[in-house]
């Protein structure tokens, strides 16, 4: 890290006779020890008197060669070191992945974790093993996140803590979401929940802090305290070699190490602001101004503790090239205004700004200029979220009213009698499925349903990937549906007829079922019906209601024979969180002119060969709409009366 700046009439050169960097006065490398301690996580060592040494001691030589002299050998099996008593200890607590983390290569210190909370290991089978099953859940989790999304890359937990009925882990911003997509899995015999806690891992750390370390802390505190506009909500640390209370304390003489007193502020920081939304709060504005920062992976800290900043002034550093700022090329997403001037790297690199548009979706300043207006950082955020597929109106498209008697049937009958439903339309080949989507969008206003109901029973293949568990929860043949409707809860659907537009319902024909006679190897023709809508519930033994959304298949065949003529072939239903259906576009006939009808007529009947009252008559089935009225025909050709035809066919 380069030298921060002389302090205020410091005439002092930046450089020694010797050529080499004069460190005081700013944020710089650590060359030797120096008054104040450093833990090895780069954090002020708050007891640093009891565990200094003399700096005359010699530590023993661990990989002295054969020729050195001998060594005195002794019956005692030898005492282990303290490191090695360190791990022993962590294994024997269940702390699995504080032993691995040592291994992680030091660039992974810096990614961005996100911090998870799993509950349910303490109702598991696992409890019970050593060190209470934690390594054995870390593994779980690490091997089964790999799979709901085909994952290739090994999924890894950074650290790990029990604290209470959690474990709490820590894992990078790509294999969290992963891992979150594990929670309500089974892991020996309990369920798990994980969620995301934007509080950390507790501190487990109870020891007391001396007085110096406490005295340290509270003169950091002091030097923040007067750097903080709380009307502005900005933290200036804006040349903090120039502080006189930083001086000091001795942060700028000799070969101190003011890169990792910034991250002692920030521990405290941490400290004053306990969660992610309190920090959120009180900071919108940080300032580095002056401090002779060259690379970011000085101030890297920064974006740990104030990840989702507003505004930042980088200006009056010594950042040379897109090189030194790259590390926070994935972090400070929320960032709105950078300032950069007064750095080298506007002459070095005067198309920088090109660049770092992209690394920052939100930024809006950049140095002074305008780089995006909210309405396009608006519109690019709406972009990237996923969306629904556009409803463009129902494709219905019945055969002698089939589909129609059955929809208007089935309804009903599910909400007052599943049983006498499933042995009319049901046989021991039909097929029932049931998949729960617990992240579909949902509206605001409605509070989130339980799944508690439904998710045991959840065929949703991005979450259940293993055949035997997809098989598991196939349910075939009427005597399994109906004891599997049993066990869901009591239903009630609005209305078909009276609230239509509380449904969006598509139908039309399929071909090549298999013939429940046996008698046609080319299969038979059938009907798929998908439903969209809405339904309310009540909790089994309970009055608790919710309201949800849901998605429904149908597979129609026709029956053996002495069965009901339809029968139900498949039927898969998807539930998800209620959400309004989407407006469905204007029809057609709103916006075709006679000019375009009498086109659509004259084509038709050229296609079909069918009268221009025929051809009218079938377009106005379709709302006018070409290409369903052509399918139509085809579909029902052989229904069609002859005098239709111009010709005879």
């Amino acid at each position: 890290m380069a030298p921060m700046g002389p302090k205020k009439g410091s005439t002092r050169n930046a450089q020694s006779n010797t050529g080499k960097p004069n460190s005081r006065g700013g944020i710089s490398k650590r060359r030797g020890a120096g008054p104040l301690k450093i833990d090895r996580d780069g954090d002020l060592n708050m007891d640093a008197s009891a565990n200094a040494s003399h700096p005359n001691s010699k530590r023993p030589n661990n990989n002295s060669t054969p020729s050195g002299p001998a060594t005195r050998t002794s019956s005692r099996n030898p005492r282990p070191t303290a490191k090695a008593q360190q791990i022993i200890q962590r294994a024997l607590n269940g702390d699995a992945s504080q032993i691995s983390s040592r291994r992680v290569s030091r660039r992974a210190d810096t990614e961005p974790l996100v911090t998870l909370k799993v509950e349910g290991l303490k109702a598991s089978k696992a409890a019970s093993n050593q060190g209470g099953g934690v390594r054995e859940l870390l593994t779980f989790i690490e091997r089964k996140a790999k799979s709901p999304g085909q994952i290739t890359r090994p999924i890894k937990i950074r650290k790990s803590q029990m604290s209470g009925d959690f474990v709490y882990i820590t894992a990078s911003k790509e294999d969290a979401p992963q891992i979150l997509k594990l929670n309500n899995f089974l892991f020996a015999g309990a369920t798990l929940r994980i969620t995301e806690a934007p509080e950390g891992i507790p501190n487990r750390d109870s020891t007391p802090l001396s007085s110096t370390a406490l005295e340290i802390k509270e003169q950091l505190r002091s030097v923040l305290s007067t750097r903080y506009d709380v009307n502005a909500k900005l933290l200036n640390l804006s040349t903090l070699g120039e502080d006189p209370q930083l001086n000091q304390m001795g942060f700028f003489r000799g070969e101190a190490t003011p890169e990792k007193m910034f991250r002692a502020l920030m521990a405290v920081c941490d400290g004053l602001f306990k969660t992610a939304q309190a920090k959120r709060d009180a900071i919108v504005s940080i300032s580095l101004a002056g401090n002779n920062v060259n690379d970011v992976l000085q101030i890297m800290s920064l974006t740990d503790t104030f990840p989702d900043v507003v505004n930042l002034d980088l200006s009056r550093n010594q950042f040379k090239d897109l090189k030194a700022l790259q590390k926070w090329r994935h972090r400070l997403r929320s960032l709105q205004t950078l300032l950069l001037n007064e750095n080298p790297i506007e002459v070095a690199n005067p198309n920088y700004k090109a660049e770092m548009i992209t690394w920052f979706p939100k930024l809006l300043n950049l140095s002074g200029t305008q780089v995006r207006t909210p309405e396009q950082v608006a519109a690019a955020e709406a972009a990237s979220r996923p969306t629904p597929i556009p409803q463009s109106g129902p494709d219905f498209r019945d055969i002698n009213r089939v589909g129609e008697g059955f929809i208007t049937e089935f309804l009903p009958l599910y909400d007052t009698n599943r049983h006498n439903l499933a042995a009319k339309y049901y046989d021991e080949q039909s097929t029932f499925s049931i998949a729960v989507n617990t992240q579909s969008p949902h509206a605001p206003d409605v509070p989130l349903p339980t799944w508690g109901a439904y998710i045991r029973f959840s065929r949703n293949h991005m979450k259940i990937n293993h055949p035997p568990a997809r098989h598991q929860r196939l349910f075939t043949g009427v005597n399994q549906i109906q004891q599997f409707w049993r066990q869901l809860p009591p239903t009630q659907h609005p209305n078909l007829t009276a609230q239509l537009d509380k449904y969006i319902v598509d139908c039309h024909p399929i071909h090549g079922l298999a013939d429940p006679v046996g008698h046609n190897p080319l299969g038979v023709d059938g009907m798929i019906i998908t439903i969209h809508g809405e339904f309310d519930d009540q909790e089994l033994g309970t009055t608790k209601t919710a309201k949800r959304s849901f998605s429904r298949t149908f597979v129609l065949g026709p029956g053996a024979p002495g069965r009901n003529p339809i029968r139900v072939v498949s039927d898969m239903l998807s539930v998800k969180a209620f959400k309004n259906l989407p407006t469905s576009a204007p029809t057609q006939t709103t916006t075709i002119n006679d000019q375009q009808k009498e086109q659509m007529l004259l084509e038709l009947s050229k296609q079909t060969g069918m009268t221009p009252e025929f051809s009218r008559l079938c377009l106005d089935g379709a709302n006018w709409n070409f290409d369903q009225a052509l399918a139509s025909f085809h579909e029902k050709k052989a229904q069609i009366p002859r005098e239709a035809f111009i010709t005879a066919v």
